[in-house]
């Protein structure tokens, strides 16, 4: 079975995660939360590059992890999507 109308829900909901992860500077820094946005704003304020460099690595892995992810649940939802 089929489902063809989930295909663009998860599409999407994968690029809400990667939107989630740059807004984070943003939301911590208002609602003053502890996370990895406010580690990063420190960071950079601070001019501790290693630091800096080590958070952008970091969400930029959480980035491609969730859109390899995605790509493996399109061939779970249609199976006639395959990566060869």
């Amino acid at each position: 079975m089929t489902w063809n109308a989930l295909i663009p829900i998860v599409t999407l909901l994968g690029l809400e995660v990667g939107y989630l992860l740059g807004g984070a500077v943003v939301v911590e820094t208002v609602f003053a939360r502890r996370g990895i946005g406010n580690v990063a704003r420190r960071a950079i304020l601070s001019r501790d590059y290693p630091l800096a460099q080590g958070m952008v690595l970091f969400v930029s892995v959480a980035f491609v992890l969730v859109n390899i992810v995605t790509d493996l649940v399109y061939g779970y939802i249609d199976p006639r999507i395959r990566y060869e």
